[in-house]
């Protein structure tokens, strides 16, 4: 069902970005990381936390690592382009204000990122009977 696995999709989404943000504040204050590189950890982190996540306990998906990491990798890098244009189109041709435009662009990147997730990424193989 959507509704079910979208709610833990967004579970997901929280969880791993708490976690990354953990991640960046122990990298930066602890470790003394530049932000850039505690950004960068942190983001790894939760990408990795949210691909574990979202395979087992969102969608339940059986498909080989080798097949559904690099389409996670490729979406994820998709889904951020199209959150930039979005943001980029709401700033500069909407006049949107910043916040609004953030909200925009985040709400198109979730979306987009879930449906792509649930048929292109962790989407179950159909065997077919013969």
């Amino acid at each position: 069902m959507i509704g079910n696995s979208f709610i833990r999709f967004a579970l997901v989404g929280l969880l791993n970005t708490a976690i990354g943000y953990g991640v960046i504040l122990f990298l930066h204050y602890k470790l003394d990381f530049t932000p850039a590189f505690a950004n960068l950890g942190g983001y790894l982190i939760g990408a990795l936390i949210s691909y574990l996540l979202n395979r087992s306990f969102t969608f339940s998906s059986t498909r080989p690592h080798s097949e559904a990491i690099p389409r996670f990798i490729f979406i994820a890098a998709i889904c951020f382009a199209i959150n930039l244009l979005v943001l980029h189109f709401a700033l500069s041709i909407l006049s949107f204000n910043f916040e609004l435009a953030q909200a925009l662009a985040l709400t198109t990147y979730t979306v987009a990122f879930y449906l792509a997730s649930r048929f292109i990424i962790f989407r179950q193989n159909k065997i077919n009977p013969t």
